[in-house]
C-alpha cells in the first residue's frame, strides 16, 4: 500500500497551526532579539544599549536571519514568528521522512505516529510562534540527528547553524558522537574527526565573539546558570511537570528503557540524546519561561522511541495494527488534552502581561520628554517600544556587571529562576525610573534587594500612570540625597512588605498584620510602607491610623501619586471633599489622564 505521507504532512501541519494560531503567544523575551535586530540595522551594532557591546542574546543566526529577512521589507515581529512556524512544520515533514528512512519495514500507520505525537504537542505550537528563535532551533536539531547517520556532511552544517542558533546546539553535537559510538554505529575516529570539524566550523565564530564582545560565552550564561542543589530542585520539577503533560507521567520514557533492545537503533538513538539533554535541562535548573521551551527541540527525540516501544509492546496482539494505532492515537490525544489549560493560562497571562504591562508602560515613556533611562526585571517588549532609551537589565542578561559580579543576600530565596542581581551596583547607575515586573510589589531577588537600600528608599518614589484608561505603577528617582551606599536593613524587612502588598486585596487583617511587622523589621524612612499601612487602615475603616499614616507616607516622599492618591481615597471615604479638591488638582497636574479616570468612577467633584 502507498504510504500516504502527503497527507500526513498537510493533516499534521493543519493541527499545529491551528494550535499556535488557538495560543497566538508572542513572547516578551523575543522583544530582546528584535531590539539586537533594529539597532543592528540602525547602523549602531549588535548592542541592546546604543554603545554597550554586551553579547546579552543566545540566538545569533536567529538575529541575523530576522535582520536580513526585515532589510528585504518584511515586518520584524510577524516574520519572526512565521519562520519559527515554518520551522516547525518543517520539522513535521522531517520527521515524516525520518520514520520511512529509518523504519522501511514499517506501515503507513507507524509511519504517521511519531509525526502526529509531534503535531498534537501544543508547546511546540506555542513556542514556534512566540517570536523566538525555538522553532527554527528545533528543525536544525531535528534534521541535524537524521542526517547524522545518512549524510555526515550535510549533518555538520545543520549542527553548526543550531549551535549559531541556540547554545544547546553544542549539547546535541556532543551526545550525538556519544550516542553512535554507545550504539556502535560509530567509530571513535570518526566520531573526533565529527567533532574536530565542527570546531573549525565554530572558529570564526567564536573569534567574532572574542573581539566582538571580550567573551566567547553569551552574558545570559552568567545570568542564568548556576549549579547548586536550589537549581537541581527548581529543574527536576521543570521535568516533573513535562513529564506528567507529555509522558504519561514518566511512562512514556520508562516503556522504551523496557523495551530498549527491540528498539530500532534510531529510537536509541533519540532516548540516549533525549535522556542526556534532560539531565542538562534539570542541572541548569529547567527554564525561567513556562509551557515546557527546553523540551521542545528534543520532543522529536522522545516521539521515536516511544512510538516504537508502543509497537514494540503490540507486536504480538492480532490484529496488532489496531491495537498499536488505537495506543498511539490515545498517546496523542492525552499529549493534546493533558496539558491544555496549562498552556491557555500561559498563554493568556503572557498577552496580558505584554499588552496591559510591558507595551502599555513603554508606550506612555516613549512619550515622555524627559523618560531618561530604565531599570527593570523584564526588559523585553519593554526595551524595544520605549525606543533607544538605555535600559538596565536588573537579572543581567544584557548587563556583564550583574551576570558577572553578583551580590549575595543570606536566606534570598525566590521561586525566580534569575538569581543572580546586584542592587548596589543598579543604584549607582541611577536610572530615572524602575519597573517591577508586578507594579508595587517587589517580586523578583533583583527588585527585593533594592528596599535594602537607603538610596531607593529615600530617593524613589511610587508613582502611576494613566494610558488608554490603564493604570500601572513605577518608581522614580526624585532626588538626589547622599545616603549610604550599603544596604542597611535585614532581608525579612522586605519579605513581610512583599508580603503584605499580596494580600491586601484579599486578606485586610493579614495584609495589615505583614505590613506592621515589615514596619517593626524595617526602616523608617520607607514612604510606600506608610502609604500602604495608611491604605490598609482605610480599607478596614480606621480611619485615625489610616490619615496617620497617609500623611506619614506624604511627608517623607513630598507628595508622590501613589501616596497622595492613597490619602485622597481616605480623605473621599471621609467625606472631606473640599480636601479631596485639592488632592485631585494635584494628581491632576502629575498624572495626564486623572480627571477623565475620576469621570468614570463617578468620583469627579
Amino acid at each position: 500500500m502507498r504510504k500516504p505521507t502527503a497527507l500526513f504532512l498537510v493533516l499534521f501541519s493543519l493541527l499545529l497551526i491551528w494550535q499556535f494560531l488557538r495560543l497566538n503567544v508572542l513572547q516578551d523575551d523575543a522583544f530582546i532579539s528584535f531590539r539586537y535586530v533594529r539597532n543592528f540595522l540602525d547602523g549602531f551594532g549588535l548592542v541592546f544599549n546604543i554603545g554597550e557591546r554586551v553579547e546579552g542574546y543566545t540566538n545569533f543566526f536567529w538575529i541575523i536571519l530576522l535582520a536580513l529577512l526585515t532589510k528585504l521589507g518584511l515586518p520584524l515581529i510577524e516574520t519572526a514568528r512565521a519562520v519559527g512556524v515554518l520551522g516547525a512544520v518543517g520539522t513535521l515533514g522531517i520527521c515524516v521522512y525520518a520514520a520511512q528512512r529509518y523504519y522501511p519495514q514499517r506501515d503507513w500507520l507507524w509511519i504517521a505516529a511519531a509525526p502526529l505525537l509531534l503535531a498534537a504537542n501544543g508547546a511546540l505550537a506555542y513556542w514556534a510562534g512566540s517570536g523566538l528563535e525555538t522553532g527554527l532551533f528545533t528543525l536544525l536539531a531535528t534534521a541535524a540527528a537524521i542526517t547524522y547517520f545518512t549524510n555526515l556532511p550535510l549533518s555538520l552544517l545543520l549542527i553548526a547553524l543550531a549551535i549559531l542558533t541556540r547554545p544547546e546546539g553544542a549539547l546535541l553535537a556532543f551526545l550525538f558522537g556519544l550516542a553512535g559510538i554507545i550504539l556502535k554505529q560509530k567509530s571513535w575516529k570518526a566520531t573526533f574527526v565529527y567533532w574536530g570539524a565542527l570546531a573549525g566550523l565554530m572558529l570564526p565564530y567564536a573569534v567574532f565573539k572574542w573581539f566582538y564582545f571580550g567573551s566567547l560565552l553569551p552574558n545570559p550564561f552568567y545570568a542564568k546558570t548556576g549549579f547548586s542543589t536550589e537549581y537541581w530542585q527548581s529543574g527536576m520539577e521543570y521535568a516533573a511537570i513535562f513529564f506528567k503533560h507529555y509522558g504519561l507521567y514518566g511512562a512514556a520514557l520508562l516503556l522504551p528503557l523496557i523495551f530498549w533492545k527491540k528498539l530500532n537503533f534510531f529510537s536509541r538513538f533519540g532516548l540516549i540524546v533525549f535522556l542526556g539533554y534532560t539531565l542538562y535541562v534539570v542541572s541548569v535548573g529547567g527554564d525561567v519561561l513556562k509551557a515546557h521551551r527546553f523540551f521542545v527541540p528534543v520532543l522529536p527525540y522522545l516521539c521515536f522511541p516511544a512510538v516504537d516501544a508502543l509497537h514494540r509492546l503490540f507486536e504480538n496482539l492480532r490484529p496488532k495494527n489496531i491495537a498499536f494505532g488505537f495506543a498511539a492515537a490515545a498517546l496523542a490525544v492525552y499529549s493534546f488534552s493533558a496539558p491544555l489549560s496549562y498552556l491557555k493560562n500561559s498563554a493568556e497571562a503572557e498577552r496580558g502581561f505584554l499588552a496591559t504591562n510591558m507595551i502599555n508602560s513603554a508606550l506612555f515613556f516613549a512619550g515622555q520628554q524627559s523618560a531618561g533611562s530604565f531599570a527593570l526585571t523584564t526588559i523585553g517588549a519593554f526595551s524595544y517600544y520605549v525606543g533607544t532609551a538605555r535600559v538596565l537589565d536588573m537579572l543581567g542578561l544584557t548587563d556583564p556587571v550583574i551576570a558577572r559580579k553578583p551580590e549575595k543576600i543570606e536566606g534570598m530565596k525566590s521561586s525566580w529562576k534569575e538569581r543572580n542581581f546586584n542592587a548596589g551596583y543598579v543604584l549607582s547607575q541611577k536610572p530615572d525610573v524602575i519597573l517591577f515586573s508586578t507594579g508595587l510589589k517587589p517580586s523578583a531577588p533583583a527588585e527585593r534587594a533594592l528596599f535594602l537600600y537607603p538610596d531607593f528608599r529615600q530617593n524613589y518614589r511610587a508613582e502611576f500612570f494613566l494610558r488608554e484608561q490603564r493604570s500601572n505603577n513605577y518608581y522614580r528617582r526624585f532626588r538626589d540625597l547622599p545616603v549610604g551606599t550599603r544596604s542597611d536593613q535585614p532581608l525579612s524587612f522586605v519579605h513581610f512588605l512583599n508580603e503584605g502588598i499580596n494580600q491586601i486585596e484579599n486578606d485586610n487583617p493579614k495584609a495589615l498584620s505583614s505590613l506592621r511587622r515589615a514596619l517593626e523589621k524595617g526602616p523608617t524612612d520607607c514612604a510606600i510602607l506608610y502609604a500602604l499601612l495608611g491604605y490598609t487602615y482605610n480599607l478596614l475603616g480606621a480611619a485615625d491610623s489610616a490619615e496617620f499614616y497617609c500623611e506619614l507616607g506624604m511627608r517623607l516622599d513630598e507628595g508622590g501619586t501613589i501616596t497622595r492618591s492613597y490619602y485622597r481615597d481616605f480623605l473621599y471615604k471621609q467625606g472631606r471633599f473640599a480636601e479631596v479638591a485639592a488632592q485631585d488638582s494635584a494628581l491632576g497636574r502629575a498624572v495626564p489622564g486623572y480627571f477623565e479616570l475620576l469621570r468614570l468612577l463617578g468620583q469627579f467633584q
